[in-house]
């Protein structure tokens, strides 16, 4: 087994860990590390911290519609929703950035009456599982909630307690608190390969090499490549995510609106997300013409008076996608090699319990019981 990792001075050209991406899965891991007083370096592809999947994130934290079944999935990702206020609130004194939480509640709802029954078979397996959730609700009930929704919707249910965050301030608070802490952050620096050699791992980046006693892959969709350079036969792919902006006065949407399709909300600027497409597009991060004509149906399907609100913004972002899930833990050829990715759309709600259970990994050398069903080893043994 590996020894564990004890705290010790920073060495400058050998970290105790070593992380491959700046996301904010690999931020949330390096502030938690550097709290532990570990020596952590972060490698990140981009000019930037937090500019692919999450700077592309609208940043729910919805438990109650993310997981369609119970089981760890589920389990995760309400466990991460339980600590995500105590979280915003350390984040907030550590850096002075505030990630804008709010408790707002969702709405889902379906435009579709044959859906009705699979909302009720949805409500029915969640309240066994003690998700807060409404009896199933008429479209004028849902409009005595959020006034505006479209005629064409057939019934919903309401998630009192589901959140969202401003996703763009937390990947900015935890850079700074990260670095409060100790952690070195270099961005601009690709890593082109990563080898265990002994008791160390080497990351390869151009014109240099760097040393950790660990590693942690959390390069999202680009996870893969660095994968493969240790012998894993990795399936982490981009799926693009098309998101439209557009203006609105403060408070005009109370709730969060999750359709069949995607869903609308209202940021504290007054600012309304509409989101998101999923599409097999390769590494073409980029928003599309057809991207936006699918967005402006999915507002007209849910909040019709959207469509004619003043265009404000638009942009995309490449989620890592795994067949299996999430993929958190050692990797099947090294102790000194964990992952942290595949977290597909839901890498700001599982930001915090990832960087818990990971940062458990690195410190004490063994992978915590609460990650087997989302282990890279059991992944890749079926």
């Amino acid at each position: 087994m590996l020894e564990s990792v004890t705290a010790s001075p920073a060495i400058q050209d050998r970290a105790h860990c070593l992380i491959v991406g700046a996301g904010v899965v690999g931020l949330a891991l390096a502030w938690e590390l550097s709290k532990q007083g570990l020596a952590v370096t972060v490698l990140e592809r981009e000019p930037e911290c937090g500019q692919g999947a999450s700077a592309a994130a609208a940043g729910m934290l919805a438990a109650g519609v993310e997981a369609n079944a119970p089981g760890p999935f589920l389990d995760l990702c309400r466990r991460s929703s339980r600590m995500w206020r105590s979280w915003a609130e350390e984040l907030r004194s550590d850096s002075g950035v505030d990630c804008e939480l709010e408790t707002c509640g969702l709405l889902r709802v379906t435009t579709r009456p044959e859906s009705i029954s699979d909302l009720e078979v949805r409500r029915a397996w969640q309240l066994t599982q003690g998700i807060n959730v409404s009896e199933l609700l008429s479209l004028d009930q849902l409009r005595a909630e959020v006034p505006g929704v479209s005629a064409m919707v057939a019934a919903g249910l309401l998630y009192p307690d589901e959140a969202h965050v401003h996703s763009h301030r937390v990947t900015q608070a935890l850079e700074l608190a990260a670095r409060r802490h100790g952690a070195r952050i270099e961005t601009g620096v690709e890593v082109t390969s990563l080898k265990a050699e002994g008791d160390r791992v080497r990351a390869t980046v151009p014109g240099r090499d760097l040393e950790g006693d660990l590693a942690v892959i959390a390069a999202g969709s680009w996870s893969g490549n660095l994968l493969a350079g240790l012998g894993v036969e990795a399936s982490v792919e981009p799926i693009r995510g098309q998101i439209a902006a557009v203006c609105g006065a403060p408070g005009a949407l109370p709730r969060i609106v999750f359709g069949d399709r995607g869903y609308v909300l209202q940021k504290r600027s007054g600012q309304v997300l509409v989101g998101a497409t999923e599409e097999a597009a390769g590494f073409d991060a980029w928003p599309t013409l057809s991207g936006m004509e699918r967005l402006s149906e999915i507002a007209a399907e849910l909040i019709p008076a959207l469509t004619g609100a003043r265009f404000s913004n638009s942009w995309a972002g490449l989620r890592p996608h795994s067949a299996a899930g999430p993929l958190l833990g050692r990797v099947p050829t090294t102790d000194r090699v964990l992952l942290a990715t595949g977290h597909h759309r839901n890498g700001i709600l599982l930001a915090p319990v990832t960087a818990d259970l990971l940062g458990r990994a690195v410190l004490t050398g063994t992978d915590p019981p609460e990650l087997a069903a989302f282990s890279p080893r059991v992944a890749w043994s079926a």
